[in-house]
């Protein structure tokens, strides 16, 4: 009986012998969805458009590693900077907390709903110096 006890003190303070939590796995999943600025130049000239943030999502929920790409140039700073004030819960898998790569969030901006579908002709990666 001691034995079983000793073991399973054991299994509780090892982190690769811990028993999950939950069976349940899931994917990184923002807790509120960004809210970017609609940046006031593309508001004055009418700009509409869309990007993709490709980011990775820490143990913790926090983003990082983010990269954008835009079909105006104009978005790409409002895109990024929403996506990195946003909390994730994080991937779970066996009921433990993991770090989710890769993961790409699509942001349209538009001026009206109900518009006409975004050009996404032209999507390139955005120059961080510039935007920055």
């Amino acid at each position: 009986m001691r034995c079983l006890l000793l073991l399973l003190a054991l299994s509780v303070t090892l982190p690769g012998l811990a028993f999950p939590q939950s069976n349940e796995d899931r994917d990184a999943q923002p807790i509120n969805p960004p809210v970017p600025s609609y940046p006031p130049m593309a508001a004055m000239f009418g700009i509409q458009g869309y990007c993709e943030v490709t980011f990775s999502v820490d143990e913790g929920g926090y983003p990082f590693s983010l990269s954008t790409s835009c079909t105006q140039p104009v978005f790409c700073y409002q895109s990024k900077r929403a996506i990195s004030r946003v909390r994730f819960a994080p991937k779970i898998v066996g009921g433990q907390a993991l770090p989710r790569f890769n993961v790409v969030y699509p942001l349209e901006y538009r001026m009206a709903e109900g518009q006409e579908s975004i050009d996404r002709g032209g999507f390139k990666a955005c120059d961080e110096r510039a935007v920055s």
